[in-house]
């Protein structure tokens, strides 16, 4: 199965969380390659890292692809994301086997085009036959919503942002 959690509301993170636990819950080996998220900021990877059966691997998480970055910043992005790329291939051809593979924030590095559209198809189509998916980040492509099985678009309707209210522990992070 492939899982795409995308739009421009809050929850799309959380919801790919919950289908871990779910997964886990039932002996499943989950790894997630992670982008543009601090490990020690997230509260999420605080509790999943602890997990048995759960594997994280984080990439570019010193920047965040919101922010006005310089040329070297943006290459030092590109060379984080084909990092992490190289993490998906090397679960796609080693004997390590996981029943997810969870590419968070991917959807985010193919719109700002730090990754290649087109080598992220391939991988993806050949990942899907081995394992189960969940990319999430907003902007999702039409090409990988055709190709998914389940796409779900988290719409803001109200954000706290928008009136100046900063971050909050357990909502943002």
């Amino acid at each position: 199965m492939i899982i795409i959690n995308t739009g421009n509301g809050k929850g799309k993170t959380t919801a790919a969380v919950g289908q871990i636990i779910r997964f886990l819950s039932h002996g499943f080996k989950v790894c997630m390659i992670q982008l543009f998220k601090n490990e020690k900021y997230y509260g999420e990877q605080k509790i999943l890292v602890d997990l048995k059966n759960f594997y994280f691997f984080p990439f570019a998480k010193n920047f965040s692809p919101y922010d006005n970055l310089k040329n070297t910043e943006i290459e030092t992005i590109k060379d984080q994301c084909a990092l992490a790329l190289n993490k998906a291939k090397e679960i796609l051809n080693n004997s390590v086997i996981y029943d997810v593979l969870v590419l968070e924030e991917f959807n985010i590095a193919l719109r700002n085009k730090y990754i290649d559209k087109h080598n992220f198809i391939k991988l993806i189509k050949l990942l899907s036959q081995k394992l189960n998916l969940i990319i999430t980040g907003r902007y999702a492509s039409k090409d990988l919503i055709n190709m998914a099985d389940i796409v779900t678009e988290m719409k803001e309707i109200k954000h706290h942002y928008n009136s100046g209210v900063k971050f909050n522990k357990g909502i943002e992070f």
